[in-house]
């Protein structure tokens, strides 16, 4: 039931949101020379990795953050392709945030029970830290996912889908937690 759920709402969320992706692309374009998304490898549910896709906010020598690329950032608006990494099936709307594959120990039984269920665009440990999310510690970090994965279920996750909503439009879409 919950992939049905996930291919619903990402579906709805990218048809919607496709007249602000190409303002967003060619906003890019504009600002500074290079590609429109990146991406980087993720660590996946079972430690299976898998690129992670989001529009591109850095650019130049040495690379920082560009213009335009701060503004999608502040507002999360670069994290909407990821919504094809749901749609594809490997990620979920709610769920670990996916780590770097490098910060990922396989053998640690903490990160296998986190392991055991999908990564998600928005999930229990950036709710819970919010915007120390980032100042924390990868250890830190999967404390409540850990218990999320322990104790997931539609219900939840839609409890914490209206939070993460809730949270956007208080901060104006700035989370300052997510990374």
């Amino acid at each position: 039931m919950k992939r049905v759920f996930d291919i619903i709402i990402s579906t709805v969320l990218l048809v919607a949101s496709l007249p602000m992706m190409v303002i967003i692309a060619i906003g890019i374009k504009f600002d500074s020379p290079g590609v429109i998304f990146v991406g980087s490898k993720r660590m996946g549910r079972h430690g299976k990795p898998f690129s992670y896709f989001r529009f591109r906010t850095m650019g130049g020598e040495p690379l920082r953050r560009t213009r335009f690329g701060r503004l999608i950032g502040n507002l999360s608006l670069d994290d909407i392709p990821t919504l094809w990494n749901v749609l594809r099936g490997d990620m979920s709307l709610i769920g670990p945030r996916p780590e770097l594959v490098e910060k990922v120990d396989l053998t640690d039984p903490d990160w296998q029970k986190v392991l055991s269920v999908k990564p998600g665009l928005s999930g229990p440990a950036l709710l819970t830290l919010r915007e120390r999310y980032n100042q924390t510690t990868v250890k830190e970090r999967i404390q409540p996912d850990i218990k999320y994965a322990e104790n997931s279920s539609l219900t939840y996750d839609i409890r914490l889908l209206f939070e993460t909503l809730y949270w956007w439009i208080r901060n104006r879409g700035h989370i300052k937690g997510r990374f």
